[in-house]
């Protein structure tokens, strides 16, 4: 006896394109400097966030793919020790990614469970819509660095028909240091973080051409 999974033979090679939506929680981050020194154990404390991927690939045999990836994730600023503002103030990542993708080779089975990672960079965008008031100094705009990024992922996905797969994923995204510039403050004129560590829960769409 035994049991079998009926579905949709796909193609073991070619192109392929997909996204992901979903959300996001970032760990607490580190403030190294906020235009001046501040203490060894400040962190920013960040609200969950939203994410947003995009990616597209090859895949070279039934079960390797490389691929590109881009996207957004951001968060709302929760608080600061010692800070107070107002709006809605964000720190948000767009990361730009090479990835390789590993899938379980399944046969005709629909079910296709998956992992990979990355690493390239992200562009680290830090935003404080009204002001912020901390160590002295009223902050306002925004400012962004480029910064060292990778990822690990996994996830499983179902095979609607031989070109359209949906599924479920997990996404760990972390990043080096980033240094913002404070305009109209004099010296020193750095916001300094620490790298962020994120964990996103996405629902995945994916479409082999």
């Amino acid at each position: 006896t035994g049991a079998f999974c009926a579905g949709a033979a796909r193609a073991e090679t070619g192109f392929y394109a997909g996204a992901d939506v979903g959300g996001v929680l970032t760990l607490d981050t580190r403030v190294k400097e906020f235009v001046g020194p501040v203490g060894p154990d400040t962190k920013m404390q960040l609200d969950p966030g939203v994410r947003l991927g995009l990616h597209g690939g090859y895949r070279l045999c039934d079960w390797f793919s490389i691929e590109g990836e881009t996207g957004v994730m951001a968060n709302t600023i929760k608080s600061i020790p010692g800070a107070s503002f107002d709006g809605n103030p964000t720190l948000a990542n767009v990361p730009f990614l090479v990835n390789v993708r590993l899938e379980l080779p399944h046969g005709r089975c629909p079910i296709t469970p998956y992992i990979g990672g990355g690493g390239g960079g992200s562009a680290t965008v830090l935003n404080f819509d009204n002001h912020i008031d901390f160590n002295g100094t009223r902050v306002h705009g925004s400012d962004s660095d480029v910064v060292a990024a990778y990822q690990a992922f996994g996830g499983i996905r179902y095979a609607i028909n031989d070109h359209m797969d949906v599924g479920v994923e997990y996404h760990y995204f972390a990043t080096t240091g980033a240094s913002y510039s404070v305009g109209g403050v004099g010296t020193p004129n750095k916001i300094g973080l620490a790298g962020v560590q994120s964990h996103a829960i996405t629902a995945a769409f994916n479409y082999r051409f």
